[in-house]
């Protein structure tokens, strides 16, 4: 096969579906949780150098998630806190900042590159009470009672076993602990996925299936409160927050989504040049209606964040 040239349908079917987030929910109705869980870390692994990129753009708009985190979890001076799939280190960076001296705070992550950028961050903030663990947020294990706090930003809906993840949180809290926790809203409320449906109309590819992890897993409203509670936290509260992403132009937030999102990327990476430049210049020109009198892109995305205290 010449360079360049496409590969039989069905072959490149197979190809791109293997580096994607979504390979096995839209190929099989058989989802394998496993699979799934070593995509997810090769694909965070090979993305860590555009969040590295991007990381103003992403913590600009990221702050007020975690803000509101932080708060809902009631993190004060001397406090353990776990932060779990931290990624590049939020909201541990702030909950280390927020406890001070005296308390301490274990960032898991399953991407080992994403951690490194962590570490490099809280060495440049001076934060030596933070500890970054690679782990599968499914598999953590530390003795009951160990935490007084847990955190989590965006990590949830990657996940194949959210109540059974729950429960465990639940279990490594102190007693009257807390858990706070956000994940993203509907589609329709967060403009950074607007590529995702063109992506997908351009390449004649099916949504995902209903009911498996990624970015709109748990974007019904009240999802994550219902499975809290069912989880066995008391005084459930939710709600939302608005993370806002810009960049400097329509171009400039297509390479934000390249960098930044391997689901999307993967998709268009196995195509034939002509195939991805058309795909991209549709991405490029569906930012429209976000453009600024600047000329800049400015995205508003929903987060929904929920809030748990241990019994």
């Amino acid at each position: 096969m010449r360079s360049g040239d496409a590969p039989p349908p069905c072959e490149e079917w197979t190809r791109v579906q293997r580096l994607n987030l979504m390979e096995v929910s839209m190929m099989t109705e058989t989802f394998d949780a496993v699979a799934f869980k070593q995509s997810q870390r090769r694909d965070w692994n090979g993305v860590a150098p555009g969040w590295r990129r991007w990381y103003d753009v992403v913590e600009d708009g990221g702050q007020a998630v975690t803000r509101t985190l932080v708060e809902r979890a009631g993190i004060g001076p001397g406090d353990a806190v776990l932060d779990v799939a931290t990624g590049y280190g939020e909201p541990a960076l702030a909950a280390a900042r927020t406890v001070g001296p005296a308390g301490w705070v274990v960032a898991t992550d399953i991407s080992a590159e994403m951690l490194a950028f962590g570490r490099e961050r809280a060495a440049a903030h001076g934060l030596a009470n933070i500890e970054f663990v690679e782990a599968d947020a499914e598999g953590l294990s530390f003795d009951p009672g160990t935490f007084d706090a847990v955190l989590s930003r965006q990590g949830l809906q990657f996940l194949p076993d959210v109540p059974g993840t729950l429960r465990r949180l639940l279990s490594f809290l102190k007693r009257d602990g807390r858990l706070a926790a956000a994940v993203w809203g509907p589609p329709a409320t967060v403009d950074f996925a607007r590529p995702v449906p063109v992506v997908l109309a351009e390449l004649g590819l099916p949504s995902p299936p209903p009911g498996r992890p990624g970015i709109f897993a748990l974007a019904d409203a009240g999802r994550l409160a219902t499975l809290l509670a069912e989880a066995g936290f008391r005084d459930v509260e939710t709600g939302s927050v608005e993370a806002v992403y810009e960049t400097a132009s329509p171009e400039a937030m297509t390479e934000w989504t390249k960098d930044l999102s391997a689901p999307i990327a993967n998709l268009v990476r196995g195509q034939p040049d002509a195939v991805a430049e058309r795909v991209w210049r549709k991405v490029t020109e569906a930012w429209a209606p976000l453009v600024t009198p600047e000329g800049r892109v400015r995205t508003r995305n929903q987060a929904l964040w929920a809030a748990g205290t241990s019994r």
